[in-house]
């Protein structure tokens, strides 16, 4: 196999490779030199690179970044518990949403005791109860995602 690059991993033990001769592949190998993930053999289409430099890119970009690996190089139960974790980071997302909202709610109510007449009131009042709807939502939401993945690791 000819290497063209290879590289520590920079945010883990290891390293990185780029093996071939025009179309290029990727590999990374954990510290014992085991490869955690190879860009062949997946069955993209997507996998070869006509640049060395490209391949090196983008294994950088894997490894740094484990959220943006296609699902294509997970294993079944992998991709099962990445789902679930995507889904309580959403609902973790959706919380903190809700949390800044009640805070502009509580602002806004705020804002209201000093409306210079009528229509400013009306407008705070009408901006209140949408951002109560919204917050309502959001924690729902939050609520439900939370549920599917007490239901999915159970």
């Amino acid at each position: 196999m000819n290497i063209q690059h290879r590289i520590d991993r920079p945010y883990e033990a290891g390293c990185i490779e780029v093996y071939g001769d025009e179309p290029y592949e990727w590999r990374i190998l954990d510290h014992a030199g085991h490869v955690v993930r190879d860009s062949a053999g997946y069955g993209s289409g997507a996998s070869a690179y006509a640049s060395a430099e490209l391949a090196l890119r983008d294994a950088i970009t894997f490894d740094a970044d484990d959220s943006v690996v296609p699902i294509f190089f997970r294993h079944g139960a992998d991709a099962e518990l990445e789902n679930a974790a995507q889904a309580h980071r959403t609902a973790d997302t959706l919380r903190a949403m809700a949390l800044a909202l009640k805070s502009a709610s509580s602002q806004a109510v705020l804002d209201s005791r000093h409306a210079t007449d009528d229509e400013a009131q009306d407008y705070l009042d009408a901006r209140i109860a949408v951002m109560e709807r919204i917050v309502q939502e959001l924690e729902e939401s939050a609520g439900r995602l939370h549920a599917a993945t007490q239901a999915a690791a159970g």
